[in-house]
């Protein structure tokens, strides 16, 4: 256990990913105290910035494989080390999550309402969008609910989990009263006083036209705010941001 600790914080690539690959067989048996330090090691990995050192890409994604393996039961060192870690580790510790699946669905719906900090909000919203199987809509009405909240980057990330929501989501499994309430919800966030929440409202709309979750009388609401956004018709009344601008480009594609 103890050399293949070291060997994770080598900077060899292939001898850390040969450290990689023993761990992640004794991960199963051990103990919660040797649990705990293994996962932290592994957490340790992800401090690599990719841009830097390209070549240690395999090894970041080999981490993220490993801890989603482990299930709920990394989930306490995961959230640990959110207190205590950049922006660079949080992005793979939400990968991973996303790569559990279903299994870490209730998880982080529950680390959601438990939370007492905006960012840890946040990161469950952002950890829940990168879970690629279509029960997550099984999460809409916290999503809806954190469309609501007063953290605009609470809102912002609860409207692009939205839309990953209707990627991996076949359009007739979503109740026809959910649908309504996502394009009611995401209709008004386009309104919002932030560029970030607007922009990513749009884009989770965009997403609904392009899978065939809107009715043809939704489809022209749509199309009309994106006119209004995009300035057609006065010059005058477009909206100031760019990035809205860009999204409700993108958005007008899916609408034919």
């Amino acid at each position: 256990m103890k050399a293949l600790l070291h060997a994770l914080r080598s900077e060899d690539k292939l001898h850390i990913l040969n450290g990689l690959e023993g761990l992640a067989r004794r991960l199963p048996d051990l103990g919660d105290s040797d649990f705990e330090e293994a996962v932290q090691a592994v957490i340790g990995l992800f401090y690599v910035d990719p841009a830097d050192h390209p070549e240690m890409v395999p090894v970041l994604e080999q981490a993220e494989g490993i801890l989603a393996d482990q299930g709920t039961r990394a989930f306490p060192a995961i959230f640990r080390s959110l207190q205590e870690s950049d922006l660079k580790v949080h992005f793979h510790l939400a990968a991973a999550l996303g790569r559990m699946g279903y299994g870490a669905l209730e998880p982080l719906l529950e680390a959601y309402r438990q939370a007492k900090e905006p960012y840890l909000r946040i990161f469950a919203l952002f950890a829940l969008g990168k879970i690629r199987d279509a029960r997550v809509i099984e999460a809409l009405p916290v999503l809806f609910a954190a469309l609501e909240d007063p953290n605009p980057e609470v809102r912002d990330t609860a409207a692009r989990a939205l839309g990953k929501v209707v990627e991996v989501t076949p359009p007739g499994s979503v109740p026809g009263r959910a649908r309504a309430e996502m394009f009611v919800r995401l209709l008004a966030r386009a309104s919002d006083r932030f560029a970030g929440v607007r922009s990513k409202a749009i884009r989770s709309l965009g997403k609904m036209a392009r899978f065939g979750l809107l009715q043809e009388e939704q489809r022209a609401l749509l199309s009309r705010l994106l006119s209004r956004a995009l300035g057609e018709g006065d010059a005058e009344n477009w909206d100031l941001a760019y990035i809205v601008r860009a999204e409700a480009e993108k958005a007008r594609k899916y609408l034919g």
